[in-house]
């Protein structure tokens, strides 16, 4: 071995001893708040089980997993502390609240108190209300929580893996594919 690649190998051990317990705590720090999944970062548990509640009723589980079995809930606890602004956060909390006390006004309980019918059927008459409709500005909390619930479904690997063929070279342009019922959707690098 040569003197130089000697000095390298000794001073890449010192390194690594004096670095050592820095990484270490790091990654501990890090392993401690991954794997606590029932501490709430931004949402309380009655906020909490009402976004799984709606997300769930937006994309029930069938033979694939649904919203809240998918954590799309933890996801957008996440996003509200480290992805939105402030105010952000704040609006969207506020139209959480908003929303739960419209349904309440408009069929006598709060949304995580109905069953699931009368979930889907208070979800489908705001659907009817508010999608489709183009806004400049002041778009409703339940437009934005759909598209949001549907971006963080589709963006989990269970989402992603349960419901779409993901070909990341498509291969030649078929400007026509043959569809059977029980096909999957196929997309390729762009969503």
């Amino acid at each position: 071995m040569k003197r130089r690649e000697a000095l390298k190998k000794t001073s890449l051990i010192l390194k690594s001893v004096v670095l050592a317990p820095g990484v270490f705590s790091a990654l501990q720090a890090c392993k401690s708040d991954s794997s606590n999944t029932k501490k709430r970062l931004v949402l309380t548990d009655v906020q909490y089980y009402l976004v799984n509640a709606i997300a769930d009723t937006i994309i029930p589980p069938t033979d694939t997993l649904g919203a809240s079995q998918a954590q799309v809930g933890q996801f957008i606890d996440l996003l509200l502390k480290d992805v939105f602004e402030k105010d952000v956060r704040k609006t969207f909390l506020d139209g959480l609240t908003d929303f739960d006390k419209d349904c309440k006004r408009v069929t006598g309980k709060t949304f995580l108190s109905l069953d699931e019918q009368k979930r889907a059927d208070y979800l489908k008459k705001t659907d009817m209300e508010v999608m489709g409709k183009e806004y400049k500005e002041g778009v409703p909390f339940y437009y934005t929580f759909k598209l949001l619930t549907v971006d963080v479904y589709f963006s989990t690997e269970e989402g992603v893996r349960q419901n779409l063929n993901y070909v990341p070279v498509p291969g030649e342009y078929q400007g026509t594919i043959e569809w059977k019922e029980g096909d999957r959707m196929m997309i390729g690098n762009n969503i």
